[in-house]
């Protein structure tokens, strides 16, 4: 039998988005003297639950993690009826008219759309490899600020990604995406023809070397087609992505 006022409340959550520049960001917590608790229960940023004391009155939000210009998203679960207190909200308020709409991966093609741009802006690709992130490749913005989409086929690794866009300002500030994780398992690249005179035609865009009969390299590059019209006449190897080799004449 439930009895009134003795139900269970489910608790509730407050969500908070902005940006870090390296502040940190402090919550106001109060505390209940009728049911003896703190208001809040949880805190997550950027989906991972944080390991914060929350009996305090005050809690600081230090984003370990998270690098600087990067986007956050705090989630702050609490009781129903009590208001967690932002303290300093612009520690995470980045003052720009630019920002990300929407970025993804989609069978190892990277799409993103944007707002905002100015002219003689950059964007630079990041991958995250031996715990730190790499420049993998610069892409020139178009300078639009009504809005921008692109689409760009980086360098995938088999199993496990992780990438994000560095928007480049024309006077050197910058801003991040947020982090994008997935799982790469593609399928072996096929080629044809076996016996070529001017060109292979790949299954997908992809890395590829081609090795001599001497097994010297003889031709590197990148895309969905390879030309040979250069390459003398005889036997070849071609690799893509650094596996998956096949052989090919060329007459």
């Amino acid at each position: 039998m439930l009895i009134a006022g003795f139900l269970p409340q489910e608790p509730a959550t407050t969500h908070y988005t902005g940006v870090y520049q390296g502040k940190s960001l402090f919550v106001q917590n109060p505390f209940d003297r009728e049911s003896n608790s703190f208001c809040i229960s949880a805190i997550s940023i950027n989906g991972k639950p944080q390991p914060y004391n929350y009996r305090l009155s005050a809690i600081k939000l230090d984003f370990d993690g998270v690098s600087k210009n990067s986007p956050v998203n705090i989630k702050i679960t609490h009781r129903e009826g009590c208001t967690p207190i932002i303290i300093n909200r612009d520690a995470i308020t980045y003052h720009t008219t630019f920002s990300f709409q929407e970025i993804s991966v989609t069978d190892s093609v990277l799409v993103w759309q944007t707002r905002g741009e100015r002219a003689n802006s950059t964007y630079v690709l990041e991958h995250y490899e031996g715990g730190i992130w790499l420049e993998q490749d610069t892409i020139q913005a178009e300078g639009t600020f009504g809005g921008a989409m692109y689409v760009h086929f980086p360098e995938i690794q088999e199993g496990a990604n992780k990438l994000r866009l560095k928007y480049i300002f024309p006077g050197g500030n910058y801003l991040y995406s947020r982090e994008i994780d997935f799982h790469h398992y593609p399928e072996p690249v096929t080629f044809k023809p076996f016996v070529a005179e001017r060109e292979l035609i790949l299954s997908r865009s992809a890395r590829y070397e081609v090795f001599d009969a001497g097994g010297d390299l003889v031709l590197t590059g990148k895309g969905a087609t390879v030309d040979v019209s250069n390459l003398p006449r005889g036997e070849y190897v071609i690799y893509f992505n650094n596996t998956d080799p096949g052989a090919f004449t060329k007459k």
